[in-house]
């Protein structure tokens, strides 16, 4: 069994213990170039996305496993074998990017953003341009009620929030995708945690981001083209809303001539939410789980990527 790794934050001793608890002739791929010569040989991969060329190259692979959540361009890729399996690594982010949503949203309330610049500024002004706020009592719409979602729900529980999640399936507490926009009016803070697909596109478009109270703070983790950038600057600049904290943008990287940068009222963090110590560990936990039904029944069996979906 050749097993073409191709995630580029597994050190030597991660390689080690995955061909040890695998079994598996381990196909090193972390350049482009090692990847597209692996690739016609490997049976499972492992790792996250690079060039079109090698999934088109890897006409054996029965399976590959990626470690991140979203599989968008993965899914738009030609692949080698038209019947390959493809799992992701839903459930191993929820804790980490929950946590980010938390820090920004607290950043936002204590204006930690501005402090920090006044700082390297040394500049000493207690009175900041925003008015302190609280996050207790507050109403949170999630928007992507997964496994990110429950885990920012679980986290607001101690703040006393209201949180209201919201979901193309929807089920018991949670409204569907259809009820989103009759909620926007009553929300404090939005979290955004969508997958891109073909639905979520430009969903948070501006007549929605126009039901959003003045009060209100858009966070996003999910995907940067859930919310079409010219109407988010928009809205910011018309004060249509608060303010935005984005760990994701359209496109990636952010254009360095985008006014996003420098607005008081937006944090930006570079896609990075999930990148914690435990990531690696969690992820493995499910390559390894789902090796073993690949091993006993010939496919795995958690994580399963529905290509209708999208996810």
């Amino acid at each position: 069994m050749h097993l073409l790794v191709t995630w580029q934050d597994l050190s030597d001793k991660d390689l080690q213990q995955i061909e040890e608890k695998t079994g598996a002739t381990i196909l090193k791929g972390f350049t482009e170039e090692e990847a597209r010569e692996y690739a016609p040989q490997a049976d499972v991969i492992l790792g996250g996305f690079g060039a079109a060329s090698v999934l088109e190259a890897a006409v054996k692979c029965r399976w590959m496993q990626t470690p991140f959540a979203g599989v968008e361009s993965i899914l738009a890729a030609k692949w080698g074998n038209p019947e390959m399996i493809l799992t992701n690594g839903r459930g191993s982010f929820g804790p980490n990017i929950s946590e980010h949503v938390l820090g920004l949203i607290l950043s936002f309330n204590r204006g930690l953003h501005l402090a920090r610049d006044q700082q390297n500024q040394r500049v000493w002004q207690p009175r900041l341009s925003i008015p302190f706020r609280e996050l207790t009592g507050s109403t949170v719409g999630i928007l992507g009620f997964g496994d990110i979602g429950r885990h920012v729900a679980k986290r607001l529980a101690p703040f006393d929030c209201k949180v209201e999640g919201f979901r193309q399936h929807p089920s018991e507490g949670v409204h569907g995708l259809d009820e989103f926009d009759s909620f926007l009016p009553s929300l404090d803070y939005l979290v955004c945690a969508l997958p891109e697909t073909s639905k979520t596109i430009g969903f948070l478009h501006k007549d929605r981001l126009r039901l959003l109270p003045k009060q209100a703070i858009v966070v996003n983790v999910g995907r940067g083209s859930l919310i079409p950038t010219d109407d988010l600057i928009l809205a910011l600049e018309e004060k249509w809303i608060s303010g935005a904290a984005l760990d994701v943008t359209s496109p990636e990287p952010l254009p360095k001539e985008s006014p996003l940068w420098t607005m008081p009222n937006v944090i930006i963090t570079p896609h990075n939410s999930g990148f914690t110590a435990h990531l690696k560990k969690r992820s493995l936990q499910t390559f390894f789980a789902n090796w073993q039904h690949f091993i006993e029944t010939g496919q795995p069996q958690i994580n399963l990527v529905s290509a209708s979906l999208g996810y």
